[in-house]
């Protein structure tokens, strides 16, 4: 009987063991950045790159002035479109963060109050 007993016991450990990373794994899933922001990070992040391969190749004379122009104007009209979606995008998250502020600054103030107006036993 103490045999079983002890079985159970490691096969319960093993299990939240093996366990254990997959369910941590769903949480940070849940705060991670939005599918949408991060596509646009990385657009974000390539254009940036773009821009200065197209300078270093201007500067280095493998790039003609007029070409230069043209193509730099090309990435950073399409960076400055990503720039205003990222904004919009994180403008939203800014609301629903500074929602939440306010409901537990009212929540703090509720508790303060609620403290404060305890009668003392004196």
């Amino acid at each position: 009987m103490i045999g079983y007993m002890i079985l159970a016991v490691v096969i319960v450990a093993v299990a939240a063991f093996v366990l254990w990373p997959l369910l941590r794994s769903q949480r940070q899933v849940a705060v991670s950045v939005p599918a949408r922001i991060a596509d646009l990070q990385a657009r974000r992040q390539y254009l940036v790159q773009a821009i200065r391969d197209v300078d270093f190749d201007h500067a280095s004379g493998k790039m003609l002035d007029e070409e230069y122009q043209e193509t730099r104007g090309k990435y950073i009209r399409e960076a400055a479109v990503v720039l205003r979606d990222l904004e919009q995008e994180a403008g939203g998250f800014d609301d629903e963060i500074n929602v939440e502020i306010l409901q537990l600054r009212a929540l703090a103030r509720n508790a303060q109050l609620t403290v404060n107006q305890e009668p003392s036993s004196s």
